[in-house]
């Protein structure tokens, strides 16, 4: 095959059983790669009734037809599984950088599926066709800095590249995240807490198998091309210079979103210390790119002076900058970069985890949790002393960090109370983004996502363009007052493209900094290379009409969990209380006119939820359509239920 291996690898811990399964041509394109590949798998073979811990459930690595080559920023890798940190347990999916994906390509599979459960703890090393699982016992308990250079040691190999769960992965908190190249995260949905279910301590892989291109020369003009555009790109090269830290100054002073203590507010007079500025100035000690990147938008942070000096550490991003910073009420860069730090080399989530201590935070500001409830703790915002131990209790389930390490929303579930200040949507928390500044289609994302709470459900990045991408909106969307982050105009159909083109770029896999957030490379940019990549011709609506499909199903997966129109709901911070400062003063999010405009793009049914049987079979999902009837009609009772209970 062209671009694609047309294989997939299975590996039952439980069994110790490794099978390669071909992947059919027809397959391949329906569901195009990487993201797309994982939730057709999961959807067929992880069904409602299968919980996260079980040995039933899947833990799936998927790549696509461009990973592993010269396509720009080409080298990332989906991880999907049925997610612990929801409520319910639903769908959950990951996107990780760095090179492993390219390296997973190389071993001759586009996907690895492992299930079951080993007996004890081991860790797999997959060598182009060979796949050994070995012994890991001597690795349980290390960090993953420690695990990735243990491993190399072992199996004297430096050119191996390992994904890696650190002690929250083993000792299951619900967000824990997978590690890859020692600082590049598979972070949300609680990946490592999934792998540690299974006693796999990490996989590690050397594959020398070169993918084939179709029309080499035509590829390697097209991607050219597609670099040359992201090399002139203005968006780009911000991200070059300051990485997505980028985001901070416009975040808390021109547009009012930063999270600031748990989004009680959208700035703070002195957020310009954690500008992307001040951190290349005093903290960049290198800059980072994953396989075949031309942004390098990876931070790599030293603290040269005060109590952490001498610590050296991949990143932060914006997510975790603000997470483990202003949403717990710190400002200080060096302390955020030390926290950084721990969490990476932990294996936790920094989104989840920032969220489970704003919201004690908030909760004990509020009086509603004591010392009592805290093992005698006294919950202070800023509190760096504070923090630092509650991430490393946490991570091992000490005292009240196991509490925290179920996340904000089972806390508040098992104290019954703090529910209102969880800022979860499904179960899922927040990422640091709020969509009275950020921007209202981001809103819509946020309450119905896939994955609940993510600001990577579609990146809708065209309401921030401004000056960017001068007619960019208006070409795609028909009118140019889409532009506004806060005008209500054309914002469904704006979630709705973006989603579609987040997935096909998830399918790819390409970095959404390419497609999602600079645009540099457009659809029809997508379509030739994939196409020349392949020799399978796709046009930029056919691709289009792949990433739609691909949201449909996950939709589905969730309809499946009687999870619908109730659940697609914001955190009620959002909806309730006007921004109480800053440039959006007195903003809230109007979720309860967009979402059924969203519904109507979407071809969903307004009063459930659930995509309606038609649009199903438009994009070729007819059996999807069957099965949902049931589901349906059950999830019409759950309404009537609800609405009984209000009454």
């Amino acid at each position: 095959m062209y671009g694609y291996r047309g294989k997939r690898l299975r590996v039952d811990l439980s069994s110790k059983k490794v099978t390669v399964e071909e992947i059919p041509v027809g397959h391949l394109k329906k569901w195009l790669g990487g993201r797309g590949l994982n939730s057709e798998l999961l959807y067929r073979e992880v069904g409602p009734e299968v919980e996260p811990f079980s040995p039933e459930n899947r833990l799936v690595f998927g790549v696509g037809p461009l990973t592993g080559t010269f396509a720009p920023s080409s080298g990332r890798c989906t991880v999907t599984t049925k997610s612990p940190i929801q409520d319910p347990p639903g769908f959950g999916d990951s996107n990780m950088g760095g090179h492993w994906g390219a390296e997973l390509k190389y071993t001759g599979h586009d996907q690895l599926i492992i299930q079951g459960k080993a007996e004890s703890p081991v860790y797999l090393y997959i060598h182009n066709d060979q796949v050994e699982i070995r012994d890991a016992e001597h690795l349980w308990g290390k960090n993953i800095p420690q695990t990735d250079a243990m491993i190399k040691e072992e199996l004297n190999n430096y050119d191996i590249h390992i994904a890696i769960i650190g002690p929250a992965g083993e000792n299951r908190v619900r967000y824990a995240c997978m590690m890859s190249d020692v600082y590049r995260a598979a972070g949300r949905c609680g990946m490592g807490a999934v792998m540690g279910s299974k006693n796999l301590k990490a996989v590690a892989l050397r594959g020398t198998t070169p993918v084939e291109i179709a029309r080499p020369k035509e590829f390697f003009k097209i991607c050219a091309q597609a670099r040359e555009k992201l090399k002139q790109d203005l968006m780009a090269q911000m991200l070059y210079d300051q990485g997505t830290l980028l985001l901070t100054m416009p975040a808390n002073y021109e547009q009012g979103w930063l999270c600031w203590r748990n989004f009680q507010k959208g700035h703070h007079p002195d957020g310009r210390l954690l500008s992307g500025e001040n951190h290349r100035d005093n903290f960049l000690a290198h800059r980072e790119g994953c396989f075949a990147c031309s942004i390098s938008c990876g931070r790599f942070s030293k603290i040269s002076k005060g109590k952490y000096a001498g610590e050296i550490t991949g990143g932060p991003e914006y997510e975790t900058l603000a997470g483990i910073g202003p949403r717990i009420g710190l400002l200080d860069p060096a302390s955020i970069i030390h926290n950084n730090k721990l969490v990476n080399e932990l294996g936790m989530d920094s989104c989840s985890c920032g969220a489970a201590i704003a919201w004690a935070m908030e909760c004990y500001e509020k009086g509603l949790l004591t010392q009592e409830d805290t093992d005698g703790l006294v919950l202070k915002w800023g509190d760096q002393e504070l923090i630092d131990k509650l991430i490393k209790m946490i991570a091992s389930r000490r005292g009240f960090g196991d509490v925290l390490a179920e996340g904000a929303h089972y806390a508040a579930k098992h104290f019954n109370r703090g529910q209102y200040y969880t800022m979860t949507i499904k179960g899922h928390d927040m990422s640091q983004d709020d969509p009275r500044g950020l921007g209202f289609a981001f809103g819509i994302g946020f309450a119905t996502g896939r994955r609940g709470g993510d600001h990577l459900q579609g990146l809708p990045c065209l309401e921030l363009t401004g000056g960017f991408y001068p007619g960019l909106v208006k070409k795609i969307l028909g009118t140019s007052e889409a532009e506004d982050r806060l005008s209500k105009v054309k914002k469904p159909e704006m979630e709705k493209y973006s989603e579609d083109v987040k997935a096909v770029g998830d399918c790819l896999t390409q970095c959404s900094f390419t497609h999602s957030w600079s645009f540099a490379v457009l659809p029809e940019d997508m379509a030739k290379m994939v196409s020349s990549a392949t020799g399978i011709d796709f046009s930029a609506d056919e691709l289009l009409k792949i990433g739609g499909r691909i949201v449909h199903l996950e939709r589905a997966y969730w309809n499946r969990l009687l999870v619908g129109r109730l659940e697609d709901k914001s955190p009620r911070r959002f909806t309730e209380e006007p921004m109480p400062d800053g440039p959006n003063k007195g903003v809230l999010f109007p979720e309860d006119e967009l979402i059924p405009l969203y519904y109507q793009v979407r071809g969903w049914d307004n009063e459930t939820g659930f995509p309606k049987a038609e649009i199903l079979k438009e994009y070729d999902l007819p059996q999807v359509a069957d099965e949902l009837e049931k589901y349906r009609t059950r999830y019409l009772k759950k309404i009537n239920n609800s609405a009984e209970c209000e009454s």
